[in-house]
């Protein structure tokens, strides 16, 4: 796999999903594909099977929530039929988590601001763009949205430049755009927040704690035995933690 660094490497990508309420690690397994992508919906039919095995079955509407990497027209329309609340992040929420320095540009897509109660963008300096437009480009659906007001705007020139208009266009799968109209709600950023204690807690503690940074076997039937043994462990110290609290 390529690294973060843009080196070929022999690498695994680790998949977990943990519980929220007491960070059990509740599905697990290694693949060698080098994104996120296609991870989301077999992760979640793990989850199910588990629960099956258990005499459980998954609950309706359940919470899931996951980063930008799984953010795909596949993975989200999945989860509007399984009738699961999900909550992906978008481009945007990713780059203010990471603190991107987004004004090197102040009028890209990113710093125009989603209304989910009027249904419309609004520019940096606060005017919303009113016109909209709706069509098809390669069996897709495209919503266009921009105002005339911007020829008398003072900051035409850099907000358009070479147009006469400045134009905000979403485009792609209709679940996605709901996802990510989902994602511009604050209720729904305060219910993702959660997920970097809840996934990237059990993470560190294999990586630090239990020192799980490279794998003693090879192939991925061995490497997936390898790391279940791993989640297993963090398991019993998450169990063993809330006998003794009780306990206590």
């Amino acid at each position: 796999m390529k690294n973060k660094k843009g080196k070929w490497e022999y690498d695994y990508n680790g998949q977990i999903a943990v519980d929220e309420h007491k960070g059990i690690i509740i599905a697990s397994y290694i693949t060698n594909n080098p994104t996120d992508h296609y991870e989301l919906i077999p992760l979640i039919e793990q989850v199910k099977s588990n629960l099956t095995e258990i005499g459980h079955e998954i609950p309706v509407n359940l919470q899931v929530s996951a980063d930008n990497g799984y953010s795909t027209d596949m993975n989200t329309e999945y989860l509007e039929q399984e009738e699961l609340d999900g909550y992906i992040s978008s481009r945007k929420l990713s780059r203010q988590e990471k603190k991107y320095n987004l004004t090197e540009k102040p009028f890209s897509k990113d710093n125009f601001n989603y209304n989910t109660e009027i249904g419309t963008y609004f520019y940096p300096l606060g005017q919303p763009l009113y016109r909209r437009r709706e069509y098809e480009y390669k069996n897709k659906p495209r919503i266009t949205y921009w105002t005339k007001e911007c020829k008398n705007c003072p900051v035409q020139e850099y907000c358009a430049k070479n147009q006469r208009y400045r134009t905000i266009e979403d485009y792609g799968n209709p679940s996605k755009i709901r996802m990510q109209r989902k994602m511009e709600t604050k209720e729904a950023q305060k219910i993702y927040k959660l997920r970097s204690k809840t996934a990237e807690l059990p993470f560190a503690n294999l990586k630090q704690n239990m020192k799980l940074t490279e794998f003693t076997t090879t192939g991925l039937k061995q490497v997936n035995t390898e790391f279940k043994l791993y989640a297993i462990g963090h398991n019993l110290k998450r169990i063993y933690n809330e006998i003794n609290r009780k306990n206590n």
